[in-house]
């Protein structure tokens, strides 16, 4: 039977959405294990929910960074931490895409091995040098590996040097997880079961067709020459990946709605004139407030993914300043979710704080999501108010 691309879209979100029970169900273990159990990464890789961005040549669904969008929000939904490693994960599968050759795209997929992509931009510390065929890396270190447990490729950030040490650009590089050591130093308050372990190399050899020029890529000059013709590998990589950095908070909050509304019925009200929490007039406004946040952080990460969607089809990369614009809406629909847990804790009472409350869960997650700098409020809105202003943004790498 013949299945169109909506049709196939949908049924890939609505997978994402069956996971939602059996999630909940292993928040402890994950947790306890500081990894995505075996189980769950199994079960994703059954459902193929990981190859959503993947290429139909290499067994991938080809779908769009809608269908991603949503497919994330299920997934955070059931599980902070499984969202956010799937959101990693399947992010990389069309970094990886987008950025590299065919050759290389070959090496990747050709074993016939289940690929599953992990990886950090940025190293903490790095030592390389230009050899004949590509680079030699001495000694690397690059922290908070978000599901680096799972991988069987890495995706990384390099500086890229000439035969004299001189660093001439800035570099991605895909290697086998096999030729990296993984530490096992990811002890955290949130998003304990990503398993974002640092990772180090030493004496690892990169091929010239396995390292790409970060600065062109962001600019949409991709080595993809194979993919040109398929509009997803034209999406806008740098607002695509502060998009995996965000959308999971979505799926977070609304969890923590569900969760509290589920409970709302049976708690009972001290010192606000009624019996039932549920009849109290605050309540009333608390409820209202985190559902309208969160309807609106919703209709800005789609607002985003619609966009990127739109630039991608067109057969145009993105222009700069909606890159800009981008973040800030990325920024802005993570600010919403941040207010609506927080008044969601605050209905909570002193309940919260006790470890198996899952709304505390996700407050930790989402703490430790809110964190990171790519998807700051903050600074996207700074940036996105100075293009308003006539002035450049201070954000090089977009």
């Amino acid at each position: 039977m013949f299945t169109t691309t909506v049709e196939k879209n949908t049924n890939l979100v609505q997978k994402a959405r069956s996971f939602v029970p059996r999630l909940r169900g292993r928040t402890k273990e994950t947790e306890a294990i500081r990894k995505i159990p075996d189980s769950t990464i199994k079960e994703l890789k059954d459902t193929g929910l990981f190859h959503i961005l993947r290429s139909q040549r290499f067994g991938g669904f080809e779908s769009n960074m809608r269908t991603y969008t949503e497919c994330v929000t299920e997934i955070s939904r059931g599980c902070g931490s499984t969202g956010w490693v799937y959101a990693l994960c399947c992010i990389r599968e069309l970094m990886i895409s987008e950025s590299f050759s065919e050759k290389t795209h070959e090496e990747i997929y050709g074993s016939g091995e289940e690929v599953i992509f992990a990886g950090v931009f940025e190293p903490r510390k790095i030592n390389v040098r230009r050899v004949e065929g590509g680079y030699m890396i001495e000694d690397g270190f690059w922290p908070f590996c978000s599901g680096s447990l799972h991988a069987t490729w890495g995706y990384f950030g390099m500086p890229i040097v000439d035969e004299e040490g001189k660093v001439v650009d800035q570099g991605l590089i895909t290697v086998p997880m096999c030729q990296v050591e993984i530490a096992d130093d990811w002890h955290v308050v949130g998003l304990r079961g990503t398993g974002s372990n640092s990772i180090y190399m030493k004496d690892v050899f990169v091929p010239d067709h396995r390292v790409v020029s970060f600065t062109e890529a962001i600019r949409g000059k991709f080595q993809s020459k194979h993919l040109r013709d398929i509009a997803l590998y034209n999406t806008a990589l740098f607002p695509a990946l502060a998009m995996s950095l965000g959308v999971p908070a979505l799926g977070m909050a609304k969890a923590a709605l569900e969760l509290f509304t589920e409970k709302l019925p049976y708690r009972k009200a001290a010192n606000l004139g009624v019996e039932n929490l549920m009849d109290a007039t605050v309540t009333h406004h608390q409820l209202a407030d985190v559902s309208l946040k969160v309807e609106t952080a919703a209709m800005h990460f789609y607002q985003v993914a619609d966009n990127l969607d739109a630039w991608a089809a067109s057969g145009k990369y993105m222009d700069k300043s909606e890159r800009v614009k981008s973040l800030a809406n990325i920024g802005y629909a993570v600010q919403q979710c941040k207010e609506a847990i927080d008044i969601i804790i605050l209905a909570s009472g002193s309940a919260i704080v006790a470890d198996g409350n899952p709304i505390q869960q996700i407050s930790r997650d989402f703490s430790a999501l809110y964190t990171h700098r790519t998807i700051s409020p903050v600074t996207s809105k700074e940036n996105y108010g100075r293009t308003l202003c006539g002035l450049h943004s201070n954000t090089k790498n977009i």
